[in-house]
């Protein structure tokens, strides 16, 4: 099977695997969404000319000086670098640099966007492209593509406070578990810290909770090598 390797615009050459073939590809280095042809050539983006103005097909939202943009080799109209890759093609309906159409049993299963909704920035209140994770005016970043509130927003906080203080709390009791002198009064502090958050801890990523249950085992050792010590010199 041939090999497509393509350049990216940082200059990386990416080797496509076969999943990627629907022209949906990021660069693993830059991390930037490369938008690329029905024969997989890049499309290289670049700004607006000063004074032009464009309407990208996809979001139908007015693309700004500062935006990457990419021109369809077929039809010359100007697209988001994001939404052209995001859709895995061209926005203009019938142009020949059009996704291929999805498959009735891959449509029945992965719920799509309309390419001309848009959403309300709960922060800033401005219009952004319905598939957007990350306001393009105020940063912002999503959990999620689907609309949100400001309370929604608020919540989404609170949940990443909550889990950068368990990820926190869980380095201290391992770390705390390190100290093999004080092995017992750490497998108490830690057994009564992780077993009645077992849920929040799988909840805040696998590391997290790999480290909490290090901790327990370590202090479990170090205690069973404090008792056998205790019994063999007596």
């Amino acid at each position: 099977m041939a090999e497509n390797i393509v350049t990216c615009e940082c200059g990386v050459k990416v080797r496509l695997p076969d999943s990627e073939r629907n022209r949906s590809f990021q660069c693993p280095k830059c991390k930037k969404q490369i938008a690329l042809t029905t024969d997989l050539k890049v499309l290289f983006s670049a700004p607006l000319d000063v004074g032009q103005t464009a309407v990208c097909p996809i979001c139908q939202s007015d693309i700004q000086a500062n935006e990457s943009c990419v021109q369809c080799p077929d039809c010359d109209q100007t697209h988001h670098r994001e939404c052209w890759s995001e859709i895995g093609g061209c926005g203009t309906y019938g142009c020949q640099q059009a996704p291929a159409p999805v498959d009735s049993d891959k449509t029945s299963q992965v719920p799509l966007t309309a390419w001309g909704d848009t959403k309300e920035c709960p922060a800033c209140g401005e219009v952004i492209k319905s598939i957007a994770l990350k306001c393009r005016y105020c940063s912002t970043t999503f959990d999620s593509t689907d609309p949100m509130s400001l309370n929604d927003l608020k919540n989404q906080y609170d949940r990443g406070e909550r889990v950068d203080s368990m990820r926190n709390s869980v380095i201290g009791l391992f770390v705390f578990s390190m100290i093999g002198i004080l092995a017992p009064l750490a497998l108490l502090v830690s057994l009564i810290y992780v077993l009645p958050r077992r849920k929040q801890l799988s909840q805040s990523g696998p590391i997290t909770s790999i480290l909490a249950w290090v901790s327990v085992a370590l202090n479990i050792f170090y205690t069973l090598l404090m008792f056998l010590f205790f019994i063999l010199s007596n």
